[in-house]
């Protein structure tokens, strides 16, 4: 902070208001996340008039707990920071009966109101009981507001049993993800927001992965929610973080009596009907097998007549879910270097024509004797790489074709496992104390892991991921006015590939028998042997161990998080503040044990003609290894904080007034171990030269442009060894006027916020509701900090060309250019302004209409902007030609800034723009029916979708960038219901069994397709466009057909598309057309079996696209044209290539107590 005092970042009446904040926070507990909502409502007497001080009480129906308070001197109450759940509201005056309004559910967020309580003249004694039935219109708040009920969680199909998968039935929420399994990540777009801008939390507790921020540190068994709150748009200041959808998991909790579950569900190819494709290919069903277990039990801790005798202070519930999920890789088919190739001897050697394969001794220019290379020439470290692979197992090569001698199938164990424990603990009226812990642990054991890239069955690595959401939560009503709230969360995620501690040792150089030394062997602490490749040889073997092997790491999240409200006269005040700070450790994953390229290269003269031979000569074509090996620490800190007001201005008039601040300082590297290229720190003067062609004795070769000195011919474009800066450019954090994170603080940011609600006619049923916000995201570290701790100054990875093992140290390295990343010092923060407008209506038949139209505006939203891409028609210049070949130089030589190929800035320069029309119909379960249906119309713009994305800048930005989002879809219309079927009006002990107690549920979903561009190739090499920068194809016409004229072989017009002419980059939009849309029906059927009064069996049997839908997911998009005439030749060109899942059917067992 003292640096940020020293460069101004804020002005003293900030710093005021920032303290002045905190001090609060510590008197009296500030959150700035809140999963609580408020309750409100006035009691009056028959004729309509307010009854001052009458006594209200809030009592939870499972827990008992209760809240008291008295209405103001206008009969209104009003309950604060109130955990979600069911509720009874108690209103009672001398002189008047008791009304208790039952079975009143608040959501975690919303702002309910029971409205008006009217107290009857008679006796105290006396109740009158009155019930919250059906959906409510929302009378107190303007914000947007989905909410997915336990009810909903427990009866509508998901087949991966996946949380975010459901948030697909409320409006404007586009999910482009259909897993098949529980999954920690989601690919969804709500509002026209980016995926890495949706805020999820559990019990009030953000668990986004710091990475990327579309993916959670844990993720709970949908049996351990209570329910799930979305805020959609225009959300009170009191939530922020980020701009997207706020989406709180509320966990359950345990009641005054005993209730679990055990539950079963099962997957099975046997179960599905087979894909449009593999029918037509004559294919038997893929392998599809899942089974998930699933446990909780929740209820009073008590010991009888010691310790919470009323069973009302104490609370417990746990829940755990298994995946036990194995599955099997196709049949990976190798070629393995033979037991007397390893000895050195090729006599026996053929290729895939089956015609010898000619060893050639480069010192004698000759084919070795026999194709046998001598005993006494064989390098042990080359031999000794050979030996790592398994022998051939498959020599028939009637079969094979030479192709291959090696087979295998890997088996890949993936559980899975999700665990909640929650302790509630509520000592006396006014103070709560809550605890939850959600555990999370996605284990993959197989021989093909990333992290070992190998592509043979070698040795076996356990990829752990473990994510830990423990919360503390205190709650302590000063007042019945008053009400102050805490929260602590220290969250861990980490990460490790379990391997045997032999297979390790086995994997160190000394233990293979090799004796090659790295020039950095500070980067391999291990000693492990170098990656391998040996391109050429079909289907080849290769060593590739991730530089980060055995890679580990910890992600760490610390949350404190406070809040106060205060009710007074009319208003509801709010005020809190949200601190987290993140702590990601970070691994390079580079060549960091050196790496061979073994491939056959007619340029090199050391080369045998085959990439193993060369391997077992020592003899190489490229070696590869880091100068250094970071491991930085990353951290990023964010802070907010906010004061609200909820004004009940007139009786039918509601606004939400509130301000936030946000504070969100760039993430940075412990050790200043980032950098990063600036254009203005570009000194042309120490700009690198390259190796340039020439020719000598009529020979071309690589040429020293100083010097002369020449080179082999596959050095050209290489940098020239002492010319230039091969850093220039490049700052770090460590230079004079850089900060830490490469960028400049930009302060505290303002985010208003404001709502209303009118009711139109005073009943509560027709209510105009509107808001507008401003929000701000933090720039995700994967994209603005990761790619920076791992380039020049700070590491480099030479190469040497065409060498041999055993003069590796002694042979002089060269660097060629390399890909760089940069930032824009002075970023904005990346903002977006959302607003909506519309009435909801009660029609009734306990149902509520919503229309409203919903936007936003994102500004200074993050892209990549190439700065190294060659102008164009470059190309095309006589100036540029290599005069050995007539041919255009390599494209190195004619990149702006020498020594670099791309040069990716990563900057806020980006926006978006999204209107909808969102109409919804709900009804919440009443008289054994519950349905809702969401239909958004709407248009999602921008220049690009994802933080990544890089733009092009050599034509104008907005026409060739601008268009329609990868996540827009014209339409989405999702209805979902949950019936429970009438019982038949007699009774028999033969029928009943099998006639009562059904329930049906199920989701219809209709989506259009995504927004989809054509690509293009030529059957021979063709430069159109004379630069870096690829051309679009031409487009003649609108390419889209009648549905009627859609068929599996031509789905959309594809004679209206052209090979652009040279000099031309094409006339495509971003998008021409659309792709296949969705028309699919899940329906369950539940039977329930009583065992009990409070026990009962369910058999559940579940249909995904039920009715066995043809749905095409993808289309063969990718023109082939013939340069010489122009034509299309591609004959799969239009034709579909993907389809979406088949019917698929899962049974389940639940036993309910």
């Amino acid at each position: 902070m003292s640096q940020l005092l020293e460069k101004g970042a804020f002005s003293r009446p900030a710093w005021f208001l920032i303290l002045g904040t905190i001090v609060l926070a510590s008197t009296f507990g500030l959150q700035g996340q809140s999963v609580t909502g408020s309750i409100s409502g006035a009691v009056k007497d028959p004729a309509r008039l307010a009854i001052p001080g009458a006594t209200v009480v809030l009592l939870h129906a499972s827990t008992g707990v209760k809240r008291e308070g008295l209405t103001d001197e206008e009969g209104r109450f009003h309950f604060g920071s109130v955990p979600s759940g069911e509720y009874h509201v108690i209103a009672e005056m001398p002189g008047f009966r008791r009304i208790e309004k039952r079975s009143v559910n608040l959501t975690a967020a919303e702002t309910l109101s029971v409205g008006d309580l009217v107290l009857e003249v008679g006796e105290l004694s006396q109740t009158v009981e009155v019930h919250a039935e059906g959906a409510r219109v929302e009378t107190e708040t303007g914000q947007r507001t989905g909410v997915l009920t336990g009810r909903q969680l427990e009866h509508l199909t998901t087949r991966g049993r996946n949380l975010m998968s459901m948030l697909q039935l409320l409006p404007g929420v586009v999910d482009r993800d259909d897993p098949d399994r529980l999954q920690h990540n989601w690919d969804i777009s709500i509002n026209g927001g980016r995926r890495n801008t949706n805020n999820v939390s559990i019990d009030g507790v953000s668990v986004n992965a710091v990475g990327n921020n579309f993916n959670a540190i844990a993720v709970p068994s949908m049996d351990a929610v209570d329910e799930v709150t979305a805020l959609l748009s225009n959300y009170s200041a009191e939530y922020g973080r980020l701009s997207g959808g706020n989406v709180h998991y509320i966990q359950r909790s345990g009641s005054r009596d005993f209730h679990g579950l055990l539950s079963y569900f099962k997957r099975h190819e046997q179960f599905n009907a087979n894909n449009f494709i593999s029918n037509r290919l004559g294919q038997p069903k893929a392998r599809y097998r899942f089974n998930t277990w699933t446990y909780n039990i929740g209820g009073p801790v008590y010991l009888p007549g010691v310790f919470n005798r009323e069973k009302d202070k104490l609370f417990f519930f746990w829940c755990q879910e298994f995946w036990p999920v194995t599955s099997a890789t196709a049949v990976q088919q190798r070629t393995m270097p033979t037991e007397l190739e390893r000895r050195g001897d090729f006599s026996q050697s053929l290729d895939v024509n089956g015609k010898p394969i000619s060893i050639r001794d480069h010192l004698t220019g000759q084919p070795f004797p026999n194709n046998v290379i001598p005993a006494n020439r064989i390098d042990q470290n080359g031999q000794a790489l050979l030996k790592v692979f398994p022998l051939p197992n498959f020599p028939d090569r009637s079969i094979s074709k030479g192709s291959y001698n090696y087979i295998f199938q890997d088996e890949v164990r993936s559980p899975h496992r999700t665990e909640t424990l929650k302790l509630d603990y509520h000592p006396n009226s006014k103070n709560i104390i809550s605890f939850s812990l959600t555990h999370h642990l996605r284990r993959d054991t197989s021989k093909l892991q990333n992290i070992a890239n190998l592509n043979f069955d070698w040795f076996e690595v356990t990829s752990n991921n473990d994510g830990y959401v423990p919360t503390a939560r205190y709650q302590h009503i000063l007042s019945p006015t008053m009400v102050s709230e805490t929260t602590v969360s220290y969250t861990i995620r980490p990460w490790d590939h379990l391997i045997a501690d032999n297979v390790i040792e086995s994997l160190r150089r000394d233990v293979l028998g090799m004796t090659l030394q790295q020039s950095h062997p500070e980067t391999n602490p291990l000693n492990l042997l170098p990656e391998a490749r040996f391109t050429g040889v079909p289907n080849a073997g290769r060593i590739a161990l991730d530089g980060r092997f055995p890679l580990t790491g910890t992600h760490r999240t610390f949350v404190l998080a406070n809040n106060l409200s205060k009710v007074w006269s009319s208003h509801s005040f709010k005020t809190g503040i949200y601190i987290d700070r993140l702590w990601n450790e970070n691994q390079f994953s580079g060549p960091n044990f050196g790496e061979f390229d073994f491939i056959y290269n007619v340029n090199n003269p050391l080369d045998t003609g085959y990439a193993y031979s060369n391997a077992i000569l020592g003899v190489f074509n490229t070696y590869s290894e880091t100068t250094a090996r970071p491991t930085p620490l990353t951290v990023q800190s964010n802070i907010e904080w906010f004061v609200q007001d909820g004004w009940k201005a007139t009786p039918r008039l509601t606004l939400d007034l509130g301000l936030r601040f946000c504070w969100l300082p760039h993430a940075f590297a412990e050790g200043n171990g980032v950098a990063g290229f600036l254009e203005s720190a570009f000194d042309r003067s120490k700009e690198v030269l390259l190796l340039e062609p020439a020719k000598v004795g009529g020979k071309r070769v690589a040429r020293h442009p100083v010097t002369g000195q020449t080179y082999p011919v596959n050095l050209i474009g290489a940098i020239a060894p002492g010319t230039g800066d091969p850093a220039n450019g490049m700052v770090s954090a460590t230079d004079p006027g850089i900060t830490n994170s490469l960028m400049e603080d930009r302060g505290i940011q303002w985010a208003p916020r404001l709502g209303f609600a009118y009711d139109v006619f005073g009943s509560g049923k027709t209510v105009l509701r509107g808001g507008f916000g401003i929000f701000y995201n933090r720039m995700s570290q994967g994209q603005v900090l990761t790619p920076f701790t791992s380039q020049p100054p700070l590491v480099f990875t030479p190469q040497i060309y065409f060498g041999t093992i055993s003069s590796l140290l002694t042979s002089s390295e060269l660097l060629f250019p390399s890909n760089a990343f940069g930032l824009d010092p002075s970023a904005k923060i990346p903002t977006v302004m959302n607003y909506s407008l519309g009435f909801q209506q009660n029609v009734g038949f306990g149902t509520v209409i919503d229309v409203s139209y919903v936007g936003s505006l994102g500004r200074h939203l993050l892209w990549g902007r190439d700065l190294n891409t060659t102008p164009l028609g470059a190309n095309f210049d006589p100036a540029n030609l290599d005069q050995t070949t007539g041919k255009v130089l390599p494209v190195a030589f004619l990149r702006p800034f020498k020594g670099y190929n791309s040069v990716i800035i990563r900057e806020p320069g980006s926006s978006s723009n999204y209107h909808s029309l969102q109409v919804t119909a709900n009804r919440r379960f009443a008289r054994s029916l519950e349905f809702g249906v969401a239909w958004t119309w709407s248009k999602a713009m921008d220049y690009n979708t994802d933080d990544a994305t890089a733009v092009s800048t050599l034509v104008p930005v907005r026409i060739w960038n601008y268009g329609l989002s990868d996540y827009d879809r014209t339409h989405v219309l999702r209805a979902n219901w949950i019936w429970d079927v009438p019982s038949v009006p007699w009774r028999s002990r033969v029928f009943d069994p099998v006639l009562k107690n059904w329930q049906v549920s199920g989701v219809a979903s209709f989506m259009s397709g995504a927004p989809l561009l054509p690509g293009w190739s030529a059957m021979t090499a063709t430069d159109t466009t004379g630069s870096t920068h690829t051309a679009r194809v031409v487009v003649t016409g609108d390419p889209t057909l009648p549905k009627d004229q859609r068929t599996f072989e031509r789905y959309f017009r594809t004679e209206v598309f052209q090979m652009p002419q040279a000099g031309t980059f094409g006339n495509a939009a971003r998008s021409v057309m659309r792709g296949p849309g969705i028309n699919n029906w899940e329906i369950a059927l539940f039977k329930n079996f009583p065992v009990r009064e409070t026990m009962r069996l369910q058999f559940r049997c579940e249909l995904y696209n039920a009715f066995n839908h043809t749905q095409f997911s993808a289309l063969d998009s990718a023109a082939r044209f013939d340069p010489k005439t122009g034509q299309q030749m591609s004959q799969s060109f239009g034709q579909v290539n993907g389809v979406r899942n088949p019917r698929t059917m899962q049974f389940a067992l639940r036993f309910h107590f």
